[in-house]
């Protein structure tokens, strides 16, 4: 009994020794190994003029201290002291991909698994196939605008701003900058996201411009202006604002507008009253008319202002097409007494009932008493007219 305990003992012992050794040898085959820097995660590029910025995850391990980046075709190298988690990579001058490679390092030098991504930065190449928006002087209503068009396509976007200067006849010059940055950068009310707009075209009046006037004169001018705007690259927008340059040279048209809605006194040659008198060929209704038992017979306006004259337009009544004008004057006056003539028609014929017609005028004077001055109709002792509008230049 004695001697089976003392073989057991030894027994126990010899194999807790080749364990040992064992366990020894297998510790001693791992002391050479090192854990190096963690992977940085999530990189992203967003391509800006001639430039990238580079954005990532760090690792969340004790070990990586700095950061490593190799790019290009000469494999140029930059290393950051702290971890940053990301970078602006300047002087990319070339039109073509660049792939980049982030590493983390340790206090050895020791670099993580690699994670590399390709970017296109914005070249200057690149920017000179962009075309500058195009911008006319145009007419809405009443009103004298500025449109821009093409601000926006598929290689931009309008990022807000306009800069220019105006030169035009008379030595007029001014300048300014139209800032819609508002209407493309807006904030979303629920999430407070930054949301970006697409603006490809922008209408605004002269007068909100901050010329000076309210609207531009007649006349040749000259435009010249820059458009800031964010290339697209792909289906990337860049980070940085491209101002595109553009010198356009116009003949601005003149505005005509309805002088007679703005207000006058209107009558005639018999003092016409009623519900067919006088005041129904200024009301500007198609439908009513004046209707006087002469076949001949003058109609005065008098305008709240003087006014420059360029067009007037007649409509013919609603029936017996005899008691039309055939044969008139237009004239004008600075007092109501020394009449001169602008307009001389003869043998005229409309072209059927409430029928308008209309006839530029050859004037740049200003008048404020206009004068209708009927020479014959077409064969009755009853004269007829719809509607008798004065157009002018829209003055300031």
């Amino acid at each position: 009994m004695k001697l089976r305990y003392i073989v057991t003992i030894l027994l126990a012992s010899i194999i807790g020794f080749y364990a040992c050794e064992s366990m020894d040898d297998n510790f001693k085959q791992y002391l050479g190994e090192y854990n190096y820097s963690g992977r940085i995660d999530s990189l992203r590029v967003y391509p800006g003029y001639e430039r990238v910025v580079l954005a990532w995850d760090n690792p969340i391990d004790q070990k990586s201290q700095k950061i490593k980046i190799v790019y290009g075709p000469d494999s140029t190298e930059v290393i950051y002291d702290t971890l940053v988690d990301s970078v602006s990579i300047d002087g990319l001058q070339a039109g073509t991909g660049y792939e980049f490679t982030v590493y983390s390092l340790d206090a050895k030098g020791n670099i993580s698994v690699p994670t590399s991504v390709t970017a296109f930065p914005i070249s200057q190449s690149f920017v000179e196939t962009l075309t500058a928006p195009s911008l006319v002087v145009e007419t809405q209503g009443q009103d004298q605008v500025i449109t821009l068009l093409g601000l926006s396509n598929v290689m931009m976007r309008f990022s807000g701003v306009i800069n220019y200067s105006v030169t035009g006849p008379g030595g007029f010059t001014a300048d300014g900058v139209i800032d819609v940055t508002d209407e493309v950068i807006k904030t979303n009310p629920t999430t407070g996201a930054i949301e970006h707009v697409t603006l490809n075209e922008l209408t605004m009046p002269v007068a909100d411009l901050g010329l000076g006037v309210n609207l531009l004169p007649p006349g040749p001018y000259t435009f010249s202006y820059t458009a800031s705007v964010w290339p697209i690259m792909g289906n990337l927008t860049s980070i940085d604002e491209i101002e595109l340059e553009r010198v356009i040279n116009m003949e601005v048209q003149p505005i005509i507008i309805n002088v007679t809605v703005l207000g006058g006194q209107t009558s005639d040659q018999y003092n016409t009253t009623g519900g067919e008198g006088v005041d129904k060929v200024t009301d500007g209704n198609h439908n009513s008319k004046y209707l006087t038992g002469n076949r001949q017979t003058w109609i005065k306006f008098i305008t709240n202002e003087p006014q420059i004259v360029k067009r007037y337009t007649l409509v013919s009544g609603n029936d017996a097409p005899e008691r039309d004008p055939k044969d008139w004057n237009l004239e004008a006056s600075t007092d109501g007494e020394n009449w001169v003539i602008l307009d001389e028609r003869r043998n005229m014929a409309f072209g059927g009932r409430n029928a308008e017609s209309r006839f530029d005028v050859n004037n740049d004077t200003m008048y404020q008493y206009y004068r209708l001055n009927i020479l014959n109709n077409n064969g009755s002792n009853l004269f007829q007219l719809s509607e008798w509008t004065l157009y002018g230049l829209k003055l300031e």
